[in-house]
């Protein structure tokens, strides 16, 4: 086996971490050297010169090493070697994989620059939509007018992620395809997602306006001020909106008579919600 490419990533540490690493009189080589060796050895993909031979493939970020090497590079006793990895392993920065005569150590990396950057663009992406979409929650805007903005802002957003001009080579298409179909998907999902959940909006806005009283008044009496209750309430009302049914609802129960007659104030209160949030 040999020693994987190295891996460009970043770690994820507090102040109790570098607590712990801090250097003690009499070990030969102090804990935060250790632990950077062991970053060292995961980033290269480091492997034993006595476990070349074992058939184990090695993820990113992972080594494979033996407690009888780490004591002795270290100049540590085993038992301080396992300590330390034991401890590193309950602080999160670590996982073990123990073999028969060898352990695979995977360290905490995270390569958070990319998954940044793809999380601002996909929460630009949508805020875009929503803004889009906000005209015509309110009576702004039509469905025409929306859904060409909503085009537009999905044209962008592709021509961004994959150039017509890269993406085609002589008439052949690169590797790339799969990966594009995929982002397409991705942005188709999201499109329909943000559309259901502003059709939901635009549809609960007529009963902003609707009384909520009677919802007031069945949570003092019949729920008792008790916010479980108005939980269990609100649930079995959220499921006849939903579903039609009223599966939360015991047939001889007080909730089952009245369900009916709060699906207005509900929705009223849900509408309010859409307010507040």
């Amino acid at each position: 086996m040999k020693n994987k490419q190295k891996l460009s990533a970043s770690i994820v540490a507090d102040v109790e971490v570098f607590d712990f690493l801090k250097e003690k009189v009499g070990e030969r080589k102090t804990r935060t050297e250790a632990y950077c060796d062991l970053l060292d050895k995961s980033q290269n993909g480091f492997i034993s010169p006595f476990l070349r031979r074992v058939d184990y493939a090695l993820e990113p970020h992972q080594c494979h090493v033996t407690i009888s090497d780490l004591a002795t590079e270290w100049r540590w006793h085993r038992a301080t070697v396992r300590s330390f990895l034991d401890t590193l392993e309950e602080m999160g920065q670590l996982k073990r994989v123990k073999l028969a005569k060898s352990v695979v150590i995977t360290m905490a990396l995270h390569e958070q620059e990319e998954k940044a950057d793809n999380v601002h663009e996909e929460s630009a992406f949508t805020i875009r939509l929503m803004e889009a979409l906000s005209n015509w929650i309110v009576g702004k805007t039509d469905s025409v007018m929306t859904g060409k903005s909503c085009t537009e802002i999905i044209q962008q957003k592709t021509g961004v992620l994959f150039n017509k001009e890269d993406f085609l080579v002589s008439g052949t298409v690169l590797d790339e395809s799969a990966s594009y179909c995929e982002q397409q998907n991705e942005i188709r999902e999201i499109t329909m997602s943000c559309i259901a959940f502003a059709a939901l909006q635009k549809v609960l806005r007529k009963s902003r306006f609707d009384e909520r009283k009677p919802l007031q008044e069945f949570f003092q009496n019949d729920c008792c001020g008790q916010w479980d209750n108005f939980l269990e309430l609100c649930k079995t009302l959220a499921e006849l909106v939903v579903t039609g049914t009223e599966n939360g609802a015991d047939t001889d129960s007080p909730i089952k008579k009245e369900l009916k007659s709060l699906r207005s104030p509900f929705l009223s209160l849900l509408a309010k919600s859409q307010e507040v949030i």
